[in-house]
């Protein structure tokens, strides 16, 4: 918490002193920052992180943009990491060590062989989301040092692509008249606070629900009910740790210039650049998707553009999303209650886009149409059914083990995956086909005609 802190006076003192100066002072400084807090943090096992930095280094610059050196990158990043996994498994204790960051750096130098192979291709076979990121010179050791350990987000993230960091280091990311304005500082402290009031509501809450009665013979003889609600707020008040650290380090980005978005339709500078999570959304969500859409931003981003895009020879949009989010699991840790967290978020995805389908096809009015008396029941089911799904998924990811996932499931009656095989039984054998009946139509004849042909 004192290296998170610490990233907005040195925000402060980048801006004040380096800021628009020579590059590689710019560089240099920011890597003894980095290095400087990530030694505080964990003593000489830091050293793994510049070791990994280094063999990236000479794997770019010896292998080239080619497509082996981004397999290779792939291999070597998250290699290192489940290793760091593996090794740390031995101790049955769970606390933040070098694996933590390394977690960030594992995507962010991967990432950089993705953006520097993407260079090299023809340009306009290229998707514009990839042209955005590409870079086409092979970057210094100081440059991936210093894109690496930026003390803004080095530690808990966020992700962001290094043409925009060297856009910052070299002046080019921010219109200056922008540059000029107090809206950078105002919206970064706005941040750092929002991370200081959640941070001061998980210390608060933390104890009063504590993940580990769970597994306790005296919550399972609980209601059914309680059990219930008690796992919602476990898993809800520790979502607020991840909120907290996400702000606190997004206002450190915003104050160095880095969290620059440009500006709104009506003109309004954006300073959300490096925002890992949409807080009114994520609060008031009453879907699945709401929650994907609002969490963990810039990470989902990435995922998006280096992983699920780059599956897509396998042809297949669902397999893509499989694979991505075992990925993720995989890349959070090696215990089996990740899987079952990114596996249960999967099915409910799924689950949630054919009910939805369903319930287009039957009702056959948009619900932005509905007056607001049927609106509000229907949102605050959505909220009370968003907030089982994702407490009940959540549960394995806080205990992680086997053994204590099984306990906890079944105190709760392993509801959640009896109520996904249910549906998943019923959805092809019976609610599918009775909803072929329902066909959405439209004035025009031709459009159904047409409609009708696709579904076949």
């Amino acid at each position: 918490m004192i290296s998170l802190l610490a990233g907005l006076p040195l925000a402060f003192i980048y801006r004040t002193f380096c800021y628009r100066k020579i590059a590689s002072i710019q560089h240099l400084f920011i890597s003894i920052c980095g290095i400087v807090l990530a030694f505080f943090c964990f003593g000489w096992t830091c050293l793994h992180s510049v070791v990994n930095i280094l063999l990236a280094y000479l794997l770019l610059r010896l292998g080239g943009p080619k497509p082996l050196t981004v397999i290779l990158m792939f291999l070597l990043n998250v290699g290192y990491l489940i290793t760091g996994y593996i090794l740390k498994s031995y101790s049955q204790d769970y606390s933040v060590s070098w694996t933590t960051p390394h977690c960030v750096l594992c995507l962010r130098l991967t990432g950089l062989a993705w953006d520097y192979y993407d260079g090299h291709q023809k340009q306009e076979k290229l998707s514009e989301d990839f042209k955005r990121t590409a870079i086409y010179d092979c970057p210094s050791l100081l440059q991936i040092t210093s894109y690496t350990y930026f003390f803004g987000g080095f530690l808990v993230g966020p992700q962001f692509p290094i043409n925009k960091y060297l856009a910052l280091i070299e002046g080019r990311l921010i219109d200056k008249k922008d540059d000029a304005s107090n809206s950078r500082v105002v919206a970064g402290l706005r941040r750092f606070t929002l991370g200081l009031i959640y941070l001061a509501l998980y210390t608060v809450l933390q104890p009063k629900v504590k993940g580990s009665f769970l597994i306790t013979d005296e919550y399972d003889q609980k209601s059914f009910f309680y059990k219930l609600c008690y796992a919602i707020g476990t898993t809800k008040v520790a979502v607020m740790k991840y909120q907290a650290v996400w702000l606190i380090a997004e206002g450190s980005c915003i104050v160095s210039g880095l969290g620059y978005n440009g500006r709104s339709e009506d003109g309004r500078v954006r300073w959300d650049g490096c925002s890992n999570v949409h807080l009114l959304l994520f609060e008031t969500a009453y879907t699945f998707q709401h929650v994907i859409d609002a969490f963990n931003l810039n990470t989902n981003q990435w995922m998006f553009r280096y992983l699920y895009k780059r599956l897509r020879f396998l042809g297949s949009k669902l397999l893509s999303h499989f694979i991505t989010l075992v990925f993720v699991a995989l890349w959070h840790g090696i215990d089996p209650g990740f899987f079952f967290c990114f596996i249960g978020e999967f099915a409910i995805i799924v689950m949630e886009q054919q009910v939805l389908g369903l319930c287009r096809r039957v009702i056959q009015t948009p619900f932005a149409a509905f007056p607001p008396l049927v609106k509000i029941p229907i949102i605050l089911l959505g909220v009370c059914l968003r907030l089982t799904g994702v407490g009940f998924f959540l549960v394995p990811f806080l205990l992680r083990r086997l053994d204590f996932t099984h306990k906890a499931w079944l105190s709760l009656h392993y509801a959640g995956p009896v109520v996904l095989v249910t549906w998943f039984i019923l959805y092809p054998t019976i609610f599918k086909p009775l909803s072929r009946g329902f066909k959405s139509k439209t004035k025009d004849p031709n459009e159904n005609k047409l409609k009708e042909t696709k579904e076949e």
